[in-house]
């Protein structure tokens, strides 16, 4: 976890010296977590889903920069609560690249990282409150409640997009901070 904070803050620094003096930049991120109980037939699992947002906003509030990511550490424990198995060290979807594996399952034949692209481009020039305000609709499968229903989007980007707004919505809140800081 501690490489991708570092990562994450080195992106932020890159994306602030990329953009002059009147830029602001922000992490943000938005944590859950899913256990399934361990029966006497079948361990119980935890999974921690964490999506993150580095952001820079220029003097007018636009996006200038902006990357998404997220982590997904998983773990194992049987009956008594022993932990059979933990991914401690996790790699990002970024990280991942070719061998998250969402290419066989995307309608649109892309991976999570050239579909994470899609969206940080579509971002940039737009304030927050723009990509806030993005068309969406739930396919109705329960884990797709926010697909992008933008034209110029959804060719390219079909995940589900909720925690990334939440995260971009934090990261320009701490942008603004310490803008007002300075």
């Amino acid at each position: 976890m501690k490489k991708i904070l570092t990562a994450a803050m080195l992106t932020v620094l890159m994306m602030a010296l990329a953009t002059g003096a009147l830029a602001a930049t922000g992490l943000g991120s938005v944590t859950s977590v899913k256990v399934t109980a361990a029966t006497a037939e079948k361990e119980g699992t935890v999974s921690v889903n964490t999506t993150m947002c580095a952001v820079t906003l220029d003097d007018a509030g636009k996006i200038t920069a902006v990357s998404f990511d997220v982590v997904q550490p998983k773990g194992a424990f049987d009956a008594t609560g022993a932990a059979a198995e933990f991914n401690a060290e996790p790699q990002t979807k970024k990280e991942l690249g070719e061998n998250y594996g969402m290419r066989k399952a995307s309608a649109i034949g892309k991976e999570w990282f050239e579909q994470a692209e899609a969206l940080e481009n579509w971002c940039i020039g737009k304030t927050v409150e723009e990509v806030l305000g993005m068309k969406t609709f739930d396919r109705g499968d329960g884990s797709h409640t926010m697909v992008p229903d933008e034209a110029d989007l959804k060719t390219g980007c079909t995940i589900t997009v909720g925690d990334y707004l939440k995260a971009l919505e934090k990261a320009a809140a701490a942008a603004k901070q310490s803008r007002d800081v300075l």
